[in-house]
C-alpha cells in the first residue's frame, strides 16, 4: 500500500519507546503506568504527552527529524481526474 501510495515505510523497534526522552534519549529507570499520560523526563525535565514523547522517539529512531511534525500530516498524492 506504501508503494502504492508513494509513502515510504520504515520499521521501528517499539520497545521503550514510552520510557526513552525524545529529547535527549535517555531511558527512565521504571515503566510508566498506563494511567500516567505525562512524560517527564528526570534528566533534562523535558515534559510532554505520552504518546507524543513516543511518537517522537520513533521518528527519531526511523531516521527522520521530529522538529516541525507537530499537527503536520503527509502530502496526499494527486487525485486522478477522469478524461
Amino acid at each position: 500500500m506504501a508503494r502504492k501510495h508513494g509513502r515510504d515505510v520504515r520499521l521501528v523497534h517499539p520497545a521503550h519507546t514510552t520510557m526513552d526522552c525524545a529529547h535527549c534519549m535517555t531511558r527512565a529507570k521504571h515503566a510508566l503506568p498506563l494511567g500516567e499520560r505525562t512524560y517527564t523526563c528526570t534528566t533534562c525535565g523535558a515534559v510532554s504527552p505520552r504518546d507524543k514523547n513516543s511518537a517522537r522517539v520513533m521518528l527519531i529512531r526511523a531516521g527522520l527529524c521530529p522538529a516541525g511534525t507537530e499537527g503536520v500530516r503527509p502530502p496526499e498524492p494527486l487525485a486522478r481526474v477522469a478524461a
